[in-house]
């Protein structure tokens, strides 16, 4: 060993194994204080301030941090010898962490860092939970921001201490959160995240999935933050028009204009640098300051800036690197380029290491921007939307031809810690579709090869037309100009297709050299500027995502990828990604540590699973937590006056065939629905041939059957099972009669019928009796619909099991127009549903609509529905002793609305309960917000030794030191992963009037997502979202229909919600419907 020293912090020195070594002390402008016991070889210097030694079988000492550095490293010991954090810096460095062994820490008595006068972090102690063994904690360091949260009991003791600039903060339990490994690692072999088996001692591998307290990986990683002063700027960029004198900006990330998003990102990188340059040089420096850019308006620098030029025309054409789209707007419009930098007004500063800052959801935005630069200027990697960064160095062309495919990373950065704060940066990755950049007439032949041929026109029928405009309708294109006989940089959007172009002499005329003439046309703009231009005269924007409803209609839905795989993808975005680059360096954003080399992990619990009952119990597998009915009959079997079975088969090539299928299967189920206990007392088919007519046949159907003789009463239950091609428009119109009609209807696609018909008749040969899982989903849909109860899962006693107590549960959801819809006046729909149907387990609910991306529920919506149901609620079971509430698609931040959104409901049902003579009620409550759209994964250690990523069991719960900094939050897993990796919901508690535990919460959760009645397995959120998501949907979907068939709306969002909603129904207001 070589031990250097150095007036300017690079003292190191370590001693033989079993040995304890001390880290050397930092300069006044040194780096870091000692860290790791590293092996140096002979003649070789650590690094300045102190540099890491990897041999980790020596406990060290680490060094004081330097008067503007950062504290000592890493600190790990494996023999009897106790560890002693570094101090901190004089101005904020971090000390060491103190890892210890499991085996040997009764044995151990560490002490944090102690940190100096006016600085240094305390050093937070990795021990183990729930305190096995009696140790003294590390003492908290004076001063600094807390980096690791305090744990939960007492058996690890730390202390406060104070500092004239910053805050200490001490470690008292240890953390949740715990690093991998309990020895040193002695290789930077990679082994797809996960250690090998021969280069870990692991504690016990069999406990990782146990059941009583599996361990979790966690793509989380911390972030160290420095005391910065980070002043926020506004970017203006324009393209000056001086002859209409109309501004164009450039400053945004969307399609108009010139250009597409790349081309614009590095664009404004370009134009963002002169700018700081010629502010530099006004204050007689050379150097560009330091900054974090957005490629749009936000900037963030270390000073204050405010600036302004003008780049005249012939100026702007001189600028290397730019792109030939700006430079081609220059020349179009002789216009001038105008730069402006002004502070934030809303904002103007703020230091990054004062917690109130945390709160903020600009915070947020910083950081994110921050992490982002060395992958953003790099040019691999492009930010395509909020968080979500695509490697476009690496592009696929995918089966279709017409599309590409590429890699990226959705990284989002958040506070989380159950008792201090921590920052820490959140990686998953996420592959995104691109439109490949071909000219669309290419587009359309590789798309349809067998409907659209050059030489002939095409007659399409509705199925072709609809999927021509999904997948055409407002591609923003570059248009060739026949006279330049080159491609355009201007950008033009199709708005339409028009099938008989080719007919139109006009059209003939303009363009007379097509080479695809009789392909349809592109109708290009709206009113008095539409025009129509030739497939071939477009060409694809390039990097314009595919939307999710082309990739389902095309089967170009990317495959999900399993742990292992998404696992090795994340690591090798993190290593392109360039993270701790100059920037971070600078604005002192740090990630701590190599998190591949030093995985977190956390402790999940998992809890009991559900009892599921039929009409007797069933058999719950509890590695699985699924169940198989076989025979077992439902829990409350529906009857079924009269069963109409209807096909429609638009693009049949074998209407008999079709015929003899759906009376297979009706048959089918209808032996099946008699083993489930179901009763069917009538039965017909009726059946129609081609596209054409068919809605006018379906709406016969639905005529005739409100013609029947008991049809006004209310306990005559009606039921048409609907079999059909994908004929366009087809399953909106049947609900829309199914509302009409007050009549219950499912859908099943004819393919389905044929799947189900091969299926049985290959099973049941030699005389065997078939069954089919499709064909049971559909028997219990169909039981439900008609007012039946498939299965109960018995909520915990000990948290009042619903048969006990009377407890009225709530679910809440929104769903708002794309875009486009938004711009056509559609309304966004709020779905409602609950537990006010016969029996306490079964849930209905309904729809109401309200203004266009209006998130918030409006009180009068939620009195409304709230007062009729918790009524009809109290004439079952009294009124609710105990109210749950689940409230889906609440965004950050707004927790303040799903706050008074509970009190409505809360006051609604005490109101109603008094006006029915009931004093003094006050029933609890339980509050919960899902949210599904996150980004947070966990991986358990499955396969082959314990060591590959697996997806965690079903009904496994994390919270603790992962959830939001502040908040009481729940990462809840209730279901089963069929394929990729598990996105486990969290649920965030809002309120908890009885203060229930994590515990019990979990197992409610669990049971209520047991719920589902249509699958023998838990769903990923509970029932009552479920329901309300779905018929939010529904929704959408009647209000469709309802333009559709009457053209322009005229009422308002009341008297729409009277005429389409399910309230006024004496059959459907009783049922679940979806």
């Amino acid at each position: 060993m070589q031990s250097g020293n150095s007036n300017r912090g690079r003292d190191t020195r370590g001693n033989d194994r079993g040995n304890s070594g001390r880290g050397g002390r930092g300069s006044t402008r040194g780096k870091r204080g000692g860290g790791q016991h590293q092996e140096l070889k002979v003649g070789e210097n650590s690094e300045p301030g102190g540099g890491r030694q990897k041999d980790h079988s020596n406990a060290v000492r680490g060094g004081r941090g330097s008067y503007r550095g950062r504290g000592g490293g890493l600190d790990q010991q494996d023999q009897n010898h106790g560890g002693h954090g570094a101090r901190g810096s004089n101005r904020g460095g971090r000390g060491g962490y103190n890892q210890v062994p499991q085996q040997d820490q009764r044995q151990n008595n560490d002490q944090g860092e102690r940190s100096s006068h006016r600085g240094g972090r305390g050093a937070p102690d990795h021990s183990p939970r729930r305190g096995q063994y009696q140790n003294s904690g590390g003492r908290g360091g004076r001063g600094g921001i807390a980096q690791a949260p305090r744990g939960r009991t007492n058996d690890f003791r730390g202390e406060h201490g104070r500092s004239s600039r910053g805050r200490g903060n001490s470690s008292r339990g240890g953390s949740n959160i715990v690093d991998n490994h309990s020895r040193p690692v002695e290789t930077n072999e990679r082994h797809n995240g996960m250690l090998s088996s021969n280069k870990e001692n692991m504690d016990n591998p069999s406990k990782m999935n146990s059941n009583g307290n599996p361990r979790l990986a966690i793509n989380i990683f911390g972030l160290e933050l420095s005391e910065r002063k980070i002043f926020r700027h506004v970017v203006q960029m324009k393209l000056l028009d001086n002859k209409t004198k109309k501004d164009h900006i450039l400053t945004t990330m969307s399609a108009k204009g010139r250009g597409n998003r790349a081309s614009k990102q590095k664009d404004n990188f370009l134009l963002l640098k002169m700018l700081l340059d010629k502010w530099a040089a006004k204050r007689g420096s050379n150097n560009t300051p330091v900054f974090a850019y957005d490629g749009a308006q936000s900037l963030f620098t270390l000073e204050g800036i405010s600036e302004r030029m003008v780049i005249k025309k012939d100026d702007a054409l001189q600028i290397a690197d730019i792109s030939e789209f700006l430079k081609d707007s220059v020349k179009f419009l002789s216009g001038d380029l105008e730069i402006s930098c002004e502070p934030d007004h809303d904002k103007p500063f703020f230091v990054q290491t004062e917690i109130r800052e945390w709160s903020d959801p600009r915070f947020y935005a910083y950081l994110d921007i921050v992490t982002s630069q060395g992958a953003i200027r790099s040019g691999k990697y492009l930010s395509q939307s909020k968080g979500l960064y695509v490697n476009t160095s690496h592009m696929t062309e995918l089966r279709a031809k017409w599309a590409v495919a590429a890699q990226g990373i959705h990284k989002g950065c958040r506070i989380v810690g159950s008792t201090g704060p921590l920052p820490v940066l959140e990686l998953d990755p996420q592959s995104t579709q691109y439109y490949a950049p071909i000219p669309l007439s290419q587009m359309i032949q590789l798309a349809f090869p067998r409907d659209f041929n050059a030489n002939r026109g095409v007659n399409p029928n509705m199925r072709l037309q609809r999927a021509v405009k999904l997948l055409l309708k407002d591609l923003k294109c570059n248009p060739f100009y026949e006279d330049l006989r080159d491609w355009a940089t201007n950008t033009i959007t199709v708005s339409d297709i028009d099938y008989n172009a080719h007919k139109d002499n006009d059209y003939k005329l303009k363009y007379p050299n097509l080479r695809f003439p009789y392909l349809p046309a592109a109708q290009c703009g709206t009113g008095p500027s539409r025009r129509l231009m030739p497939l071939e005269y477009l060409k694809v924007l390039p990097y314009q995502s595919i939307d999710r409803r082309v990739l389902e209609e095309f089967e170009l839905t990317p495959r999900a990828n399993a742990p292992n795989e998404r696992w090795q993808i994340l690591q090798k975005h993190y290593d392109e990604f360039g993270f701790n680059n100059e920037v971070m360096i600078e604005f002192g954003v740090l990630i701590c540590n190599d998190p591949f080399q030093n995985i977190s992990e956390i402790d999940g619990e998992r809890v009991l699973a559900p009892k599921i009952s039929y009409a007797d119990p069933v058999h719950v597998d509890d590695e699985k937590r699924d169940w198989k009915a076989q025979d077992k009959k439902f829990a409350k079997a529906a009857v079924i006056d009269h069963l109409v079975f209807v096909l429609v088969a638009g693009y049949t090539r074998n209407f008999k065939d079709d015929i003899r299928a759906t009376e297979y299967v009706a048959r089918a189920f209808m032996q099946r629905c008699q083993d489930k206990g179901m009763t069917i007392r009538n039965y017909e088919l009726q059946t129609h041939e081609g596209e054409r007519d068919s809605e006018a046949f379906l709406t016969s159907v639905f005529k005739k059957l409100v013609t029947h003789p008991k049809y006004r009463d209310s306990s005559f239950i009606p039921f048409v099972l609907f079999v059909s091609d994908d004929v366009p428009n087809i399953h909106e119109c049947l609900k829309f009669e199914e509302r009409m009609s007050d009549i219950p209807t499912q859908h099943v696609l004819l393919k389905n019928i044929r799947k189900i018909r091969d299926n049985m008749e290959r099973k049941s040969g030699g005389g065997r009796r078939a069954y089919d899982l499709t064909l049971d989903n559909i028997v219990m849909k169909a039981n439900i619909k008609c007012g039946g109860l498939n299965y109960t899962a018995d909520i915990p006693r000990d948290i009042a099991c619903w048969n006990d107590t009377p407890t009225f549960v709530m679910g809440m959801d929104v769903a708002h127009p794309d875009r486009l819809a938004t711009r056509e006046g559609n309304p966004s729909t709020v779905g409602l549903s609950c537990n006010a149907a016969e029996h306490p387990y079964s849930f209905i609910g309904d729809f109401l609509y309200t203004d266009p991306r209006r998130e918030a529920i409006q009180d009068e919506i939620l009195r409304k529905f709230t007062d009729q149901n918790v009524r009809n609620f109290a004439e079952i079971r009294g009124f609710p002793k105990k109210i749950i509430i689940f409230r889906d698609g609440v965004s950050f931040g707004e927790e303040s609305e799903a706050l008074r959104e509970v009190e409505i409901i809360e006051q609604t049902i005490i109101s109603a309960a008094m006006s029915m003579g009931l004093r003094d009620y006050a029933p609890k409550v339980l509050a919960i917000v899902v949210k599904k759209r996150h980004h947070t994964r966990f991986y358990a250690k499955g396969g082959h030794n314990g060591m590959t990523p697996s997806n965690p069991l079903p009904d496994t719960s994390v919270g603790g030191d992962i959830a939001e900094y502040g908040k009481r939050q729940i990462f809840i897993q209730a279901f089963r992963p069929v394929q990729g990796t598990a996105k486990v919901p969290s649920f965030l508690i809002l309120r908890d009037d009885e203060e229930v535990s994590d515990e019990h919460i979990s197992k409610m959760v669990c049971a209520v997502c047991s719920l589902h009645q249509l699958v023998n397995s838990p769903t990923s959120i509970p029932t009552p979202v479920y329901v309300a998501h779905e018929l939010a949907k529904r929704g959408t979907g009647l209000f469709k229909a309802y333009r559709f068939k009457n053209g322009e709306l005229r009422d308002d969002w009341d008297t729409l919600t009277n005429q389409l909603s399910y309230s006024t129904l004496d059959r459907l207001s009783k049922v679940r419907v979806v």
